[in-house]
């Protein structure tokens, strides 16, 4: 990435968060060791898709790539329209769409995606109102095959859905000091 690119990819993304803060829920992107660590924890096999909510500016998106997931096998879900033409315009080949997490399910059938590794959510949990906290994981859990698992990585030392509330499991899957602010991975899983 270019000097250019990093300007405007901060530029962007801090505008974004001044329109919307609970949206973005941090004033610059995500890190690439945070970007490492998510794609570090992110189970894949070809022929799989992973998909990812809230893109962004492509932060964790290249830690997919860079691990050696194919473009044509990313998913990224965003809902706002600058960043998401942003992302189509830096990411050729990922499937970028503009669209809302809390509607998945019907995505994914619009794109004839099936096989679903992983869900990955970078939407701020954090603040945001419980029910559409409750839709975003029950969306992610809803095209994961039986065993799969989401993450969520936040900005938040406390993790950011309420485990036992909505009928699944957490563990803290890493800590990343390299990003501002520091950031944890959360792993979830269906309980029982």
């Amino acid at each position: 990435m270019q000097p250019s690119d990093l300007s405007r990819e901060g530029e962007l993304f801090f505008r974004q968060y001044l329109r919307s803060p609970r949206a973005v829920g941090s004033i610059i992107p995500s890190s690439r060791a945070l970007g490492r660590a998510v794609a570090a924890e992110t189970a894949w096999q070809p022929g799989q898709h992973v998909v990812e909510l809230g893109g962004g500016t492509g932060s964790i998106t290249m830690g997919l790539i860079e691990r050696g997931i194919p473009r044509d096998r990313l998913l990224v879900l965003e809902l706002d329209g600058p960043m998401s033409a942003y992302l189509k315009e830096r990411l050729p080949g990922v499937n970028v769409i503009q669209g809302d997490a809390t509607r998945l399910d019907e995505i994914l059938a619009c794109h004839g995606i099936e096989d679903v590794a992983t869900v990955i959510s970078g939407i701020p949990m954090v603040g945001n109102p419980i029910s559409l906290r409750r839709a975003i994981v029950e969306q992610g859990f809803k095209v994961l095959p039986r065993g799969g698992f989401m993450l969520q990585y936040s900005y938040s030392p406390v993790a950011p859905i309420p485990a036992r509330e909505f009928g699944v499991t957490a563990k803290l899957a890493r800590y990343v000091l390299w990003n501002f602010p520091p950031a944890t991975v959360w792993k979830y899983t269906r309980a029982g």
